[in-house]
């Protein structure tokens, strides 16, 4: 046992399970539906699904992402226990956020995200403004090359998530733009 009082398998399922929800957390807005973390004889699948309710008192039926896990064949310990176990342990936490309907504006290739054609001129974008489909919102540039980049879908920019000539990934989200209601 070590000082905490947890088994040293205790502490590397609740490492890994840590390190797997940071990652989700990062590849939000990406493509990727399915991934897996092994560590030691232990596996983490993480599957984005459609929305399901999870049981809770008092919640009104919230909802919110479907995420299962399981362990490698033959592996015992933390996650082989139901998701309402996983949650009254502590160990494991989920959190019951309102469905974000804003929409992510991706970046196209890997570069350096800059808001504006030229230093000190007017941004594309700002938070609050409100940009038409197809309209250029920032630019990514990659070996010296601007590459515009484009609105999918109309919206108020909600928020712009990179700073000006912050070095972004490919498919990495650059700002949140969410519904104009008329």
């Amino acid at each position: 046992m070590t000082q905490e009082g947890k088994s040293p398998d205790q502490n590397l399922i609740e490492q890994t399970w840590a390190e797997a929800r940071d990652l989700v957390r990062r590849l939000e807005g990406s493509s990727v539906q399915r991934f897996a973390v092994k560590a030691g004889e232990y596996e983490i699948e993480i599957e984005r699904g459609g929305v399901a309710p999870l049981p809770s008192a008092g919640d009104g039926g919230a909802e919110a992402p479907e995420i299962s896990g399981h362990l490698a064949p033959g592996a015992t310990g933390g996650l082989g226990v139901s998701p309402a176990a996983r949650g009254a342990s502590g160990a494991f936490s989920l959190s019951l956020e309102e469905a974000d309907l804003r929409v992510p504006v991706l970046a196209p290739l890997v570069g350096t995200f800059y808001e504006a054609a030229q230093p000190g001129q007017k941004p594309f974008a700002s938070v609050g403004d409100v940009v038409e489909p197809g309209q250029t919102v920032c630019i990514v540039e990659a070996m010296k090359l601007m590459n515009e980049v484009s609105a999918a879908e109309g919206g108020r920019v909600a928020e712009i998530v990179v700073e000006n000539g912050q070095p972004v990934e490919f498919d990495e989200v650059l700002m949140y733009l969410e519904p104009v209601e008329e």
